[in-house]
């Protein structure tokens, strides 16, 4: 009978959310995963309750929610109120929403789904730029609990300056040497309006104390049947320059309709070129 329940059990066709005791919920022995308790308590109490804990049906124990877990025992101990989406009893146990109906082949399935609901996370990383028009939009109570400091945030993503694919090469690099190729018969330049100088401390000259470019363009990508071959130029900006200069690029891609820094960089050069009738 036992084995019939845990067949059904692993081949449930749909899951549901069950409110259970929160003292009857039991971890799985030997999870790895640390947690930001803190965190997590700040982002309950301001947010609520709204991911709920899962088990796995053949064991009954937890197989995600163990950091969330620990913040609602201390809660709950210390005489707090119940967050929002958490029940309380008559006796006043609270009752957590658990996801329950699915279960695994054995304890060595559970124990990597366990690992993978954590580390795929982890894996997915962020788009800063995503990352910080959102926080910007955040004041700065919700920005703490979302866990981002901005200004460390922008600080940290300058500094790091992380070398970029071929594709994007410009967005970082800045420097002077061969002269940029003109842009395919038809590309828009008359999007933009250009200086007839470069500002103030944006030259082709590196800053003092900066290694200087390479002497030579290298590759960086074979061409495309037909077409031509691409070479990367090294430029370089004070640092306290560079969100300027990547703002710059991100209005030029758009003002051009192009899709790529480089290729918003090249409409960029050539109109300057154009207006200033400088030729190669």
């Amino acid at each position: 009978m036992s084995s019939k329940k845990s067949s059904a059990a692993a081949t449930a066709p749909t899951l549901r959310i069950d409110y259970l005791p929160l003292d009857q919920l039991m971890r799985w022995p030997g999870n790895p995963k640390e947690h930001a308790e803190g965190a997590i308590a700040a982002s309950v109490q301001r947010f609520g309750f709204r991911d709920p804990l899962a088990i796995d049906e053949a064991s009954g124990r937890l197989i995600a929610g163990h950091g969330r877990l620990t913040v609602l025992e201390r809660a709950h101990s210390a005489g707090q109120p119940a967050p929002q989406y958490v029940q309380v009893r008559e006796d006043g146990m609270w009752l957590v929403p658990v996801t329950r109906g699915g279960s695994f082949a054995d304890e060595s399935e559970a124990s990597a789904y366990l690992i993978a609901h954590n580390r795929t996370g982890e894996l997915g990383g962020w788009n800063d730029d995503l990352l910080a028009g959102m926080l910007g939009n955040l004041d700065e109570d919700l920005r703490g609990i979302a866990g981002f400091d901005l200004d460390a945030f922008v600080q940290e993503q300058t500094a790091a300056a992380p070398p970029l694919p071929p594709s994007e090469f410009l967005n970082d690099l800045i420097g002077t040497g061969t002269p940029a190729a003109p842009l395919p018969p038809g590309a828009p330049v008359a999007a933009a309006t250009l200086p007839s100088a470069p500002p103030a401390g944006v030259s082709g000259q590196a800053a003092p104390g900066t290694p200087p470019a390479a002497a030579a363009p290298t590759i960086t990508t074979p061409p495309a049947a037909g077409g031509e071959e691409y070479v990367q130029l090294v430029y370089v900006v004070p640092v306290s320059r560079r969100p300027e200069v990547l703002a710059a690029l991100k209005h030029a891609r758009s003002a051009f309709g192009v899709d790529t820094a480089p290729d918003a960089f090249l409409a960029v050069m050539h109109q300057y070129a154009q207006q200033n009738g400088v030729t190669a």
